[in-house]
């Protein structure tokens, strides 16, 4: 098992026009390309994450959920003022 401080080179094929998108971005800001495409990868791993649980939990509701009609509906919202 490889250790969390252990570095691998990361080979991957971007657009030039990317690449120096990046390349600016980086020396304007004062950050190192690697950090910032391996804290990019972090934070796009942990959102995809993120949405599975959602639809995980969204799926669950929908499991237990208890639908109503739309009779039902209707006259809650004339109830709560939002339909006349």
């Amino acid at each position: 098992m490889i250790s969390q401080n252990t570095q691998v080179l990361l080979g991957t094929r971007v657009p030039s026009s990317l690449k120096e998108k990046l390349s600016r971005y980086c020396l304007s800001h004062g950050i190192k390309m690697n950090y910032f495409v391996a804290e990019a990868i972090k934070e796009r791993l942990l959102e995809i994450s993120e949405d599975k649980e959602d639809l995980r939990s969204a799926q669950d509701r929908l499991k237990k959920a208890k639908f109503i009609s739309h009779k039902e509906m209707s006259a809650y919202l004339t109830k709560r003022g939002v339909r006349h």
